[in-house]
């Protein structure tokens, strides 16, 4: 793992971290849950190559006890498949992960403490929260959601002129979340997004198999 770093003139320097980021990523929320965990490692059979391990619910102990199998699935399964961990940054650190915050847990800068040499993201939803997670040197950000969505139910969503208005904010890498399908995720990356972050998109699908390909079909 290698983090990017800014310099004192604020400019970013993660080009070859950026380069290195997939254009996917599977938020494998709710991972502690057999099926979900099954349809995760599908994915990554599918072509998958950046799972997020995500359980808000999950008590600690299960969260670590039940992530170790899963990451060893999950490398079974293809050969540098990027993983990160949401929030638990103790998690991240022993199991040798890249870490992921938002409102919930530590600060960008606690991660990246905690876990040294971690890539660190950072969860937004506005403009301004964007900017903030760059300033304090996130190394990409998921921005959400841009379509309406299931897991944020009666959100009609920013939409594709807020996505861009991110992406044109700041140097490092956005990923568009939330109710992209594979028909709209080019619309995503015309906006400036470097990728598309997918949840119930693939982890909801009778094939996960299929439906992790037919997204990277469109993708660069």
């Amino acid at each position: 793992m290698g983090a990017s770093r800014w310099t004192r003139r604020g400019e970013w320097e993660g080009m070859r971290e950026r380069e290195s980021l997939p254009r996917l990523v599977l938020i494998a929320d709710g991972f502690t849950e057999t099926a979900r965990a099954d349809a995760a490692v599908a994915a990554v059979r599918g072509g998958v190559r950046w799972v997020h391990l995500r359980d808000h619910a999950a008590r600690g102990d299960a969260f670590a006890s039940l992530a170790r199998p899963l990451v060893e699935r999950l490398r079974a399964g293809a050969s540098g498949v990027r993983i990160s961990v949401n929030t638990r940054a103790e998690v991240a650190g022993t199991l040798g992960l890249d870490v992921h915050v938002g409102t919930r847990g530590p600060s960008v800068a606690e991660a990246r403490a905690r876990v040294p040499g971690a890539v660190v993201g950072y969860s937004a939803h506005t403009i301004a929260e964007v900017q903030r997670a760059a300033s304090d040197g996130a190394a990409y950000v998921f921005f959400s959601p841009i379509f309406p969505t299931s897991s944020k139910p009666g959100h009609i969503g920013v939409g594709l002129d807020a996505l861009q208005a991110v992406c044109e904010a700041v140097e490092v890498p956005v990923y568009a979340l939330g109710g992209v399908t594979p028909a709209t995720a080019p619309a995503c990356l015309d906006a400036g997004a470097h990728g598309i972050a997918v949840l119930s998109g693939i982890l909801d699908a009778a094939d996960p198999v299929a439906t992790a390909h037919a997204y990277l079909l469109v993708l660069p």
